[in-house]
């Protein structure tokens, strides 16, 4: 059985009364100029890299992605546009600083200073707090230059996504569409040393609550590139447009060229015709795996095996774990780490894979998982040997392909992938040391 990849976010609401404009933060004194001075009291935002948090570490080091994304937002000159698209916004409100920023305040502010801030939401999002916040600011007219929007507010009768509206019935349940996404663009930021960055993409596996910074491992990438961020904006207005479509496009499936350090894929996918939902030649994630090449490969005069990692939230495609068993018979390294899985996946990888469940208790009612979506490969791929991330908010679930509203980005080189591949270290590890070793 397929299940909706949600996680219920338990949050106090606090008062809801007619929210007024947030005071700028510490490091934007002046808002009506981005590059102020005064913005150099935070750090820049990581570029071109990767950031992981820690939910056992110190506030600073829980809130990494929420402190990556408000220094973007506070760097985005007057004139400049945001886009952003987020299955959970449910931080509740907190007082600003630079270790637990106030995401809602500095989005306000950006606003203030004359950013375009356009926002696009799950539906169950509003009865969140950041929602009631901005939506009186905003505005919900999505002709304007700003305003926040969910993905059923012109069908309110549907539990739907804004592309995909898809039902898939199973013997027990019904799993329903959803925007699972977790992406952010900026038009350009402003460093502080004046310097500017144009076409400015932010990818992410958390959503914006703080189970996902305290309870859950995340990963978010942030990188300037031209193509991927006129992509983004395109699948960014389909979201805004789909919404206005009863029966949206259930099988919208589109992605950037290839050949690019960048690629992006977007969803819903469906399978092909008279097939079912598990038809491996429609699932991304098997082709992904298809092209891993060879299980071994000469590096320059040395033979080298070919490693494939996933770290996955939920994983319960069948397909893509015989694949992956597959290439470990046939001399793959393949290690896996999860936090849910279904029989039919935990029966389909060989007992030659190791695998480490990730999911162990620190406090009363506080379990860590892993909420991280990647996969590592890095090997004889294609027709050549340079290693890949692929990442987003797309986990290996039924739903994540075939009915949900999701970003899945693949990154190439050594840098990106041995920054991904310290990060799956340390949690696997982690996770082991703590009762998650399977095998």
């Amino acid at each position: 059985m397929a299940t909706r990849s949600a996680l219920v976010f338990i949050v106090a609401l606090g008062t809801l009364g007619t929210p007024t404009l947030a005071a700028s933060p510490a490091n934007a004194a002046n808002p009506a100029d981005a590059s102020s001075s005064a913005i150099a009291a935070e750090p820049d935002p990581t570029l071109n890299d990767a950031v992981f948090n820690q939910p056992t570490g110190s506030a600073a080091e829980q809130n990494t992605i929420f402190i990556q994304l408000a220094r973007i937002i506070d760097r985005v000159p007057a004139g400049g546009e945001i886009q952003m698209s987020w299955f959970g916004f449910g931080v509740t409100d907190v007082t600003d600083s630079a270790t637990t920023p106030d995401l809602p305040a500095r989005l306000l502010n950006a606003y203030q200073r004359g950013v375009r801030v356009k926002i696009i939401l799950d539906h169950e999002q509003v009865t969140e707090r950041p929602y009631q916040r901005l939506l009186p600011v905003l505005g919900s007219n999505d002709t304007a230059g700003s305003y926040i929007v969910h993905c059923a507010d012109q069908f309110p009768s549907q539990d739907r996504g804004c592309i995909g509206t898809r039902t898939i019935n199973y013997t027990d349940s019904s799993v329903t569409a959803y925007n699972h996404n977790k992406f952010l663009t900026a038009s350009s930021i402003v460093l502080n040393n004046g310097s500017t960055v144009s076409n400015v993409v932010f990818q992410g596996s958390a959503n914006l609550g703080w189970w996902d910074a305290n309870e859950a491992y995340n990963n978010a990438v942030t990188f300037s590139d031209a193509t991927t961020y006129q992509a983004y904006r395109t699948y960014f207005a389909d979201l805004r447009s789909h919404r206005y479509s009863s029966t949206g496009d259930n099988n919208y499936y589109w992605g950037t060229p290839t050949g690019t350090t960048y690629r992006a894929y977007f969803f819903p996918r469906r399978e092909r015709s008279g097939t079912s939902i598990h038809d491996a030649a429609s699932d991304t994630i098997v082709s992904v795996l298809d092209s891993v090449r060879s299980c071994s490969y000469d590096d320059a005069g040395t033979t080298r095996q070919t490693d494939v990692r996933v770290n996955m939230f939920s994983f319960n495609r069948p397909e893509i774990a015989k694949k992956l068993t597959a290439l470990r018979n046939a001399g793959c390294w393949v290690d896996v780490v999860y936090s849910e899985a279904n029989a039919g996946v935990l029966d389909a990888l060989g007992s030659n894979i190791q695998l480490t469940k990730c999911n162990y208790n620190v406090a009363p009612g506080r379990d860590i998982r892993t909420h991280s979506k990647y996969m590592l490969i890095d090997g004889a791929y294609d027709d050549d040997i340079v290693p890949r991330v692929f990442t987003g908010s797309h986990n290996y679930n039924m739903s994540a392909l075939r009915q949900a509203d999701e970003a899945l980005l693949r990154i190439m080189g050594r840098g990106i992938h041995d920054d991904y591949l310290s990060n799956f270290w340390h949690v696997r590890d982690t996770c082991r040391a703590n009762g998650g070793a399977i095998r």
